[in-house]
């Protein structure tokens, strides 16, 4: 029906006669008898929201602004109870309209409107897009303002009229207030602001650890600590009355809690802590097969001792880890924490001779301190993932250490060695499990591998690996893949695509036979070719070698691309029986491609004794992309990039696409085939 002027005007009069009546319909429901903005009472008031009606207690609704608190006594909270009064609100007498036809709203406020309309876009905004659609109009009172929204939402026309409402919010810089956090200079370091976790950066993002639970497995801790008893999980620990200070120590640096009056806070101080311990064999496997359905991450500040020998690993234990770190977490994993060993100073220990901190599934934390510098004790290692805070020196009293807690309500200030580093990162990978709960254990060590700092950047052990262009992955020896930094990798790990299922290259196990000369720095060499699509998280070289020192002997595994990984240093070391099939695992190739010949070099460089490497094998452990010309490894449909880094590589002499050990121009035609077919 075409709308003449005369019917135009008759429609605005009834609209308006029938806004008046409305109006005072809801006021008149709304009004509350003895309360006014003066009461010390609030006023119960029905409400229009933006998600509807809602029961309000307005301490002034007769005046244009007023805190409020939300009747929410008809909702259950998580655990089933009412929930009661929801505070921190504030309400206003503005009332926000949504209606396609702005025409609507002329016409339902009426020829001589009580309130004026105003648009909801800025002057001089562009007029297309939603936001036109919406106006504000202010009324004197909220009272009044409910009456208005209560009226125009059943006016032709107008999509949405609600007040215009401060909720409460959840402030995300989420510093915790604890008296002592100033002494935790790992959390926030105001002398060198850079060495620090940046945990500050990820709990400003919202992120603190809830709902993830990490278990911390020591000789015991102190569940009933005042600043630990909060978080602590008694259905995923394990029972013993066993506590110690090194234990509860552990113990705050993850989760202490936050904003309690007491102490200071865990890096993820929204975590729940658990309990497991070791012992023998039997008792450490039991541990490690623990609540893996509760238990996210496990911790371990232990190991064998730090003496620059081998050591051995029980193949129980070893199996509960591996059954932990593949089947745990609803086939996820657990993320298993160690710490890397405090022998580097004066024992020439390695994290490689420690089969715990070294093994495939662990992610082994180095030290650094409060200005950035590698720890003296800290280990060194090709199975070095990354490093954390911690003391610079462990035999000096007077060092910048951590603080934490310590048992029977008690804390320290000078907490450190790479003890300290494990649950620093333990909570830091928490952390990353509240941005990501749907990381595999694998996933979050990427995660946190790409997000690392790079720590002393002059310092002249660190090296780009054969990753390619895409990558530019640099491993130090010292300081691992970096410093763990919370607030970028909770960043990236928001975005991350999960890497495809495990899969390894494992070669056959070969006989050399090779006498390794005396005193001679040139020594054996010997290689496996890997005919494989793999791209290498972990190679694993296990070692049968008789020789009554193996501290003379320097060991290096050079991949394909040239990377060179140092497994072990000359030190001493006289183990009965030599390397009697010894693993070492090394993280230090990392995103490279397994095809190709994998080097074996070993150097007796101290006069006086002689061994013959018997046997050796090749396990490559990591992924086999879904996306083969996915070149950069980003997760995702190949990208001019992707072009760019496979030309790269390919002119590098590193283009082997189709992963027969060489690069030929049928690599490049292989490429080009997967690329324009998008994978296809």
């Amino acid at each position: 029906m075409t709308r003449t002027p005369f019917t135009s005007t008759l429609l605005a009069l009834v609209l308006s006669s029938g806004l008046a009546v409305s109006a005072a319909h809801a006021l008149d429901q709304n009004a509350a008898p003895a309360k006014s903005a003066t009461d010390a009472s609030a006023a119960r008031l029905i409400v229009p929201t933006h998600a509807g009606p809602r029961a309000f207690l307005v301490d002034a609704p007769d005046a244009p602004s007023s805190p409020a608190s939300r009747d929410d006594s008809a909702e259950p909270d998580e655990h089933g109870k009412p929930r009661g009064q929801t505070t921190g609100f504030r309400l206003t007498a503005r009332v926000i309209i949504r209606a396609k036809d702005p025409k609507a709203v002329a016409a339902a406020l009426g020829p001589k409107p009580a309130v004026k309309l105003m648009p909801a876009a800025p002057a001089g905004a562009p007029t297309t897009g939603e936001l036109r659609e919406f106006h504000y109009a202010d009324a004197p009172t909220i009272r009044a303002a409910i009456a208005l929204a209560d009226t125009l939402a059943r006016s032709p026309g107008i999509d949405l009229a609600y007040l215009d409402i401060e909720w409460p919010k959840t402030l995300r810089n989420n510093i915790p207030t604890d008296p002592f956090l100033v002494s935790q200079w790992h959390l926030i370091n105001t002398a060198t602001p850079a060495a620090d976790t940046n945990a500050d950066a990820a709990w400003k993002s919202g992120f603190t650890g809830a709902g993830v639970t990490v278990g911390i497995l020591e000789g015991g801790w102190d569940s009933t600590h005042e600043d630990l008893a909060p978080n602590f999980d008694a259905a995923a620990s394990q029972s013993s009355a066993n506590f110690s200070d090194h234990g509860t120590s552990t113990a705050g640096l993850v989760a202490a809690a936050a904003n309690n009056a007491h102490g200071g806070a865990g890096v993820a101080w929204g975590a729940h802590i658990s309990k497991q311990f070791y012992g023998t064999a039997s008792e450490i496997s039991a541990a490690f097969g623990f609540a893996n359905d509760i238990n996210d991450i496990k911790s371990n500040s232990w190991g064998p001792f730090d003496n620059g020998r081998i050591a051995a690993i029980d193949p129980l234990e070893l199996a509960a880890i591996q059954d932990a770190a593949t089947a745990g977490r609803d086939g996820k994993g657990v993320i298993i924490v160690w710490a890397g060993g405090n022998g580097g100073q004066n024992n020439n220990d390695r994290v490689d001779y420690d089969p715990y901190a070294s093994n495939r599934y662990a992610i082994a934390v180095g030290s650094i301190d409060a200005a950035d510098r590698k720890a003296l004790y800290s280990e060194p290692g090709s199975a070095l993932m990354v490093v954390t805070t911690s003391d610079y020196d462990i035999n000096a009293s007077n060092d910048v250490g951590i603080f934490t807690t310590s048992s029977f309500n008690g804390y320290t200030t000078n907490f450190g060695g790479t003890s300290a580093a494990a649950p620093i990162a333990a909570g830091i990978c928490a952390l990353v499990l509240d941005a990501n709960p749907e990381l595999t254990r694998r996933d979050v060590q990427h995660v946190l591998i790409r997000s690392a700092r790079r720590c002393n950047p002059a310092d002249p052990s660190w090296r780009f690996n054969g990753a390619g262009t895409g990558q530019l992955r640099m491993h130090s020896d010292l300081f691992g893949f970096g410093a763990l930094d919370a607030g970028a990798a909770t960043t990236l790990a928001q975005s991350w695509v999960n890497r495809p299922v495990e899969a390894s290259f494992v070669s056959d196990t070969i006989s050399p036979a090779l006498s390794i000369p005396d005193n001679n720095t040139t020594g054996i060499t010997t290689s496996i070719v890997a005919a494989s699509p793999l791209i290498v998280e972990r190679a694993q070289v296990t070692l049968t070698l008789p020789h009554p020192s193996i501290g003379n002997l320097r060991i290096r595994l050079i991949s394909p691309s040239g990377t060179e990984a140092l497994l072990a240093a000359p030190r001493f070391d006289s183990t009965v029986g030599g390397y009697n099939n010894f693993t070492f695992t090394a993280v230090k190739f990392w995103d490279e491609r397994a095809a190709g010949s994998w080097t074996l070099r070993i150097a007796d460089e101290t006069a006086g004794n002689t061994g013959t490497l018997t046997g050796w094998q090749l396990k490559l452990h990591g992924y086999v992309p879904t996306c083969p010309c996915d070149w950069d490894l980003s997760g995702g449909a190949p990208t001019l990039q992707d072009l760019f880094d496979f030309l790269t590589s390919f002119f590098a002499g590193r283009g082997d696409f189709n992963a027969d050990t060489t690069t030929s121009v049928q690599d490049l035609f292989d490429f080009l085939d997967c690329w324009f077919g998008g994978c296809a």
